[in-house]
């Protein structure tokens, strides 16, 4: 209600082109390619982060709390790595956990949300929807502690200590023998994803991929 009482006061402008009405417009959007990539070790990503509307859209949801650009994100990973799971019997559907990559307490506060979390519950609602048992889990993965960001380290040594031990499991309970799969915004080195793979692989998770917006 909130945000339709908003819409009509300042009407949303296309991050392409200028456009009032949406945050994407229908032709800015055509100049974004789905393009799946597997990125080996369990995680793959849909976009490309050089395409400048698809860095700009992961930047306004970081940091201008434009929450639409996570849905219209989620919605395309749905589509893209999810909905085919309505060809398997529905007696045959493994259960699915989304974790988004956590925050630690200051950034969440600092930020007002988890940015990942907003594209994992698009995806919920999706598959919701469709009567996929896919949940989102944001209490079992907390980060620790804070860390620089990867891009400020240099070489691999760097990024593996920067990142060493920074996820914990708060309670295995809701993880063990299931298979989780890590929601983020971007993948850069992998590092990331790698850290919280192990995390929770430790933590008795029977298979643990990861999905990215953009890589």
């Amino acid at each position: 209600m909130l945000r339709a009482i908003l819409n009509m006061l300042f009407p949303p402008q296309c991050i392409g082109c200028n456009r009032s009405g949406t945050t994407l417009c229908a032709i800015c959007e055509r100049t974004i390619h789905v393009k799946p990539q597997v990125l080996g070790n369990g995680t793959a990503a849909l976009f490309e982060y050089r395409n400048p509307l698809v860095k700009k859209a992961l930047w306004n949801l970081k940091y201008r709390h434009q929450r639409e650009m996570g849905e219209y994100f989620g919605v395309a990973l749905y589509r893209e790595f999810f909905r085919d799971l309505l060809a398997t019997p529905e007696h045959a559907r493994l259960p699915i956990v989304l974790i988004p990559i956590p925050l630690t307490r200051k950034e969440r506060r600092k930020r007002g949300y988890n940015h990942a979390e907003i594209i994992a519950r698009a995806i919920e609602d999706y598959a919701l929807a469709d009567r996929l048992p896919i949940e989102v889990d944001v209490r079992t993965l907390k980060k620790a502690r804070e860390t620089k960001h990867q891009v400020d380290t240099v070489g691999k040594k760097e990024r593996e200590e920067n990142l060493k031990g920074v996820f914990v499991v708060a309670d295995p309970r809701g993880i063990v023998g299931k298979t989780i799969v890590l929601i983020d915004d971007v993948i850069t080195t992998g590092a990331t994803m790698r850290e919280a793979q192990e995390t929770l692989r430790g933590a008795g998770a029977a298979k643990v991929l990861g999905i990215a917006a953009a890589h």
